[in-house]
């Protein structure tokens, strides 16, 4: 009797073990399947961190990847527009949907990573899209969007495209595609891996005229790659000239890029082949108008006059408030070594005209020696001279007239 109890509670602890072990398993298992989870939430948060630092901390500390690209030169003559004409986040969509603001010919939805709130629009293959809102683009103008695509982005998979066109009809946004091309616009592509690198992406533009390429090129990529996945892409129209900056970089500056069409609607668009995993987001989407760009004025034009450059009362001492457009007048130089110009100042009639013939001249060798200084730009390639009084763009009589007339003029020697 004792024998068979013996062998009935081993019987029973195996059995017993066995279920233990069984449950064991699960358990374990199920703690994998937490830790797998767990890990793409972690990459998931890792990347909106990311793309949050990028957008709202600019000059956070930089991550291991982002050390990569310290040598990346810091655009600084983009200036956003102040007057938003449109702007787009998706806060008013359902993650899952596609907005309601937007028209597709494809697919795609509104998503969100782990418990992060920003909201992105996934963009599927083969496919356009467009914001119903936007329907004029202004001769100046500021456009801007975050951009994400997936980690380890195939240099198979279709690079991501943003244009510039015209319409004239409802669906006239679905005829651009990777070989076929609407009748005016300026497409401009980005993609995080180019074929034969390791961590380079590229870019490329062509512009289309009355359905023909007038030009095209492609470049190579540091301030977007597999590497740094997340970026800020920002346009500035002026007029015909378009430039477009990458996470701070300058890509393209075109100064014939924009031609005589009525651009009118911005289009996204992804065609050709797409591996599973690889995909596109866009967000913070903004368009606004832009003012002049002075900076270009003096080489596009050959002069340029200005009212924005300040001096104490009766004086040639420089104000402060003047630095922007010194600053913009001096990169201009720099972009232009062999470029040299004639400084001319000229004041309004207040005073002696042979005291105001005086501190025009003063005024003038003020600006060359700022502008020298400050930017190192050779003395040999500025000369100066004053004007005084002698020749007023408006009457004297008003304070805005007056204030017209203080000005100081930029010429190009030829």
């Amino acid at each position: 009797m004792k024998t068979q109890l013996l062998l009935f509670a081993l019987l029973f602890s195996t059995i017993g073990n066995a279920q233990f072990l069984d449950k064991l398993a699960k358990k374990a298992e199920d703690a994998a399947k937490r830790t797998v989870e767990r890990k793409v939430e972690q990459k998931a948060e890792k990347t909106t961190d990311k793309t949050v630092d990028k957008v709202l901390n600019p000059k956070s500390k930089s991550s291991k990847k982002d050390k990569k690209n310290k040598s990346i030169k810091t655009a600084k003559d983009f200036e956003s527009g102040t007057k938003v004409l449109a702007t787009e986040d998706f806060s008013q969509d359902v993650i899952g949907d596609f907005p309601v603001n937007w028209s597709t010919n494809s697919s795609g939805e509104v998503v969100n990573f782990s418990d992060d709130k920003t909201k992105w629009l996934q963009l599927n293959d083969n496919g356009n899209y467009t914001p119903n809102h936007i329907k004029k683009l202004p001769e100046n103008f500021t456009f801007e969007f975050d951009l994400y695509s997936a980690d380890d982005f195939s240099f198979y998979s279709t690079a991501f495209k943003i244009g510039f066109i015209e319409t004239k009809k409802k669906n006239d946004y679905t005829q651009w595609k990777e070989f076929q091309s609407g009748k005016e616009g300026i497409i401009l592509s980005l993609h995080p891996q180019l074929a034969g690198t390791e961590i380079v992406g590229g870019s490329g533009f062509r512009v289309i005229a009355d359905g023909s390429e007038l030009m095209n090129n492609n470049v190579e990529l540091n301030s977007y790659n597999n590497n740094q996945n997340t970026a800020k892409i920002q346009f500035w129209r002026q007029n015909n000239r378009l430039r477009m900056y990458v996470n701070g970089e300058k890509v393209w500056d075109l100064p014939n890029a924009f031609q005589d069409a009525n651009y009118n609607s911005i289009v996204f668009f992804t065609h050709g082949y797409y591996e599973k995993k690889d995909k596109y987001y866009i967000s913070n989407l903004r368009l606004a108008v832009a003012g002049e760009d002075t900076r270009h004025k003096l080489i596009e034009t050959g002069s340029f006059s200005t009212n924005e450059i300040l001096f104490d009362t009766n004086k040639a001492t420089i104000k402060s408030s003047s630095a922007t457009v010194l600053e913009e007048l001096a990169t201009a130089l720099k972009e232009n070594p062999k470029t040299k110009i004639s400084i001319t100042g000229h004041t309004d009639s207040d005073g002696k005209e042979t005291d105001n013939q005086k501190l025009s001249e003063q005024r003038a060798e003020s600006v060359k020696n700022y502008l020298a200084s400050n930017f190192g730009i050779e003395k040999s390639r500025m000369t100066t001279n004053g004007k005084g009084e002698t020749e007023p763009i408006a009457e004297n009589k008003s304070d805005e007239g007056k204030k017209q007339n203080r000005r100081v003029e930029f010429k190009i020697i030829k």
